[in-house]
């Protein structure tokens, strides 16, 4: 399984490719929204799920979310935040977000989190 994981905070996408990879998948890095679409538009590697932060400086990980529906509609995404306000998970949800994750998690928590997705 190809995933593609979108933060700003390139020792938190290090850490979650590490700890991923260890767990069998393959982990692509974009280090904010705008270099996760040009992998995702240009890429040339399939990507089975995108896991995104929310607060990014350039586009929120709500944007990226609703760009991606444009282009690929049924491509699982995950959003992580530090941010557990209702406000944010209903708009999530309004855009077909597939999973919610808030900061800090551990890699079994994330590991559930995918897993759940990719069963459903």
């Amino acid at each position: 399984m190809n995933i593609l994981v979108v933060d700003d905070e390139a020792v938190l996408v290090e850490s979650i490719k590490i700890g991923l990879q260890s767990r069998g998948y393959r982990v692509i890095a974009a280090y904010g929204a705008k270099e996760a679409l040009d992998c995702l538009r240009h890429g040339g590697q399939r990507i089975d799920m995108v896991i995104t932060d929310y607060l990014m400086p350039e586009m929120s990980g709500i944007d990226l979310l609703i760009k991606i529906r444009k282009m690929a509609p049924d491509l699982p995404v995950v959003l992580m935040t530090a941010y557990g306000e209702t406000k944010l998970v209903v708009e999530a949800m309004k855009n077909k977000c597939d999973g919610f994750i808030e900061k800090p998690f551990t890699l079994d928590r994330l590991t559930a989190e995918i897993e759940d997705i990719r069963i459903a």
